[in-house]
């Protein structure tokens, strides 16, 4: 179905193959990404009551090949077509050997891709923040929000569309800037929770409740890190251009977070994050994506695009900056 969908779009779709290994299931996320979706920062006229939430499951890539080249992702939650994802869900995959590679603290690659940026784009007393348990954590969340929010919607006129269909050309980007600031809201709304495990079900509380046998769901020593890595990983993505979705989407959300000062640009040309600030930001960049979608507004998305999704002063600052750290990210996973 989506081939016909692109069809009648006139796009061009590509093919990608991928070989590996089952690693670990994490289908107790399933849940959580229901409470998820009953909390988003959004209207509730425009939640969506019907979401199937996709299996997570951890996987070792063995190999991958196809049309598609440029850096390797580490996650990715299939298919794209709603009319499939309203009637099955979608299955959500996460490349750990590739993640572990590409940002774990004790490889090779992480000292060669994000330390070298943080060292140079990050304010000196935040740079410790940034870890690889907080990249990882929010690609887990970034992946389960594709899944959640608005997919099939109802037009003012009453007609059912989805919004791949309404946005056209700006979906991409502005569904991949959607995952990651949702991400970054889903993974705040976690912290300060506490998670109860059942033999056939999984329930959240508020830390304030005293409940015997309970775990913390996320420690709040994660909250000030992972705001500091998704600034640091804002560089890794912008540094390969704004002409791919990622990179688009990228570009939005650092822009708006600097436009609500939540991130700050300092006399040595090194950033940090306002911590005071940033939750605020991200919750309400959170509600425009979720809302311009719930309505299908291509207008309001295209406005949206034009203003943030442009090469800054400061994202220039930082890239200039960036210029001597080779893309191993690109080089290394072809």
């Amino acid at each position: 179905m989506l081939h016909y969908v692109y069809l009648r779009l006139h796009l061009k779709h590509l093919w990608e193959f991928g070989m590996t290994k089952r690693q670990l299931n994490l289908n107790y996320l399933v849940i959580i990404c229901g409470f998820w979706n009953k909390n988003l920062p959004m209207d509730d006229a425009y939640k969506s009551k019907d979401v199937i939430a996709a299996p997570i499951r951890v996987i070792q890539l063995v190999y991958n090949a196809g049309d598609v080249k440029g850096p390797q992702t580490v996650a990715f939650n299939l298919p794209n077509d709603e009319l499939i994802v309203k009637d099955r869900g979608t299955s959500m995959v996460m490349l750990k050997n590739v993640s572990e590679a590409k940002y774990s603290s004790i490889s090779f690659k992480f000292k060669h891709i994000l330390q070298p940026i943080a060292e140079v784009c990050v304010k000196e007393e935040q740079q410790k923040l940034v870890d690889f348990d907080s990249f990882f954590t929010h690609t887990i969340c970034h992946e389960c929000c594709h899944g959640i929010g608005p997919h099939t919607i109802r037009l003012p006129d009453g007609r059912e569309s989805t919004v791949r269909l309404e946005l056209q050309e700006l979906h991409s980007a502005l569904e991949e800037a959607k995952a990651d600031i949702v991400g970054l809201w889903a993974l705040k709304f976690l912290i300060g929770q506490v998670i109860i495990l059942s033999n056939d079900s999984i329930s959240l509380l508020s830390s304030h409740h005293s409940v015997h046998g309970v775990q913390d769901l996320l420690s709040k020593s994660l909250l000030k890190s992972m705001y500091v890595s998704f600034l640091a990983g804002c560089f890794r993505s912008i540094r390969f251009g704004l002409e791919e979705a990622h990179g688009k989407g990228q570009a939005l959300q650092f822009n708006w977070l600097f436009e609500k000062e939540a991130f700050i640009l300092h006399s040595d040309d090194t950033f940090s994050v306002d911590f005071a600030k940033v939750e605020g930001a991200v919750e309400s960049l959170s509600r425009e994506i979720l809302t311009i979608q719930a309505r299908g507004d291509k207008e309001a998305a295209s406005l949206l695009l034009q203003k943030y999704c442009k090469m800054t002063k400061p994202l220039m600052v930082a890239l200039q900056k960036l210029e001597d750290i080779q893309k191993v990210d690109e080089m290394c996973f072809a």
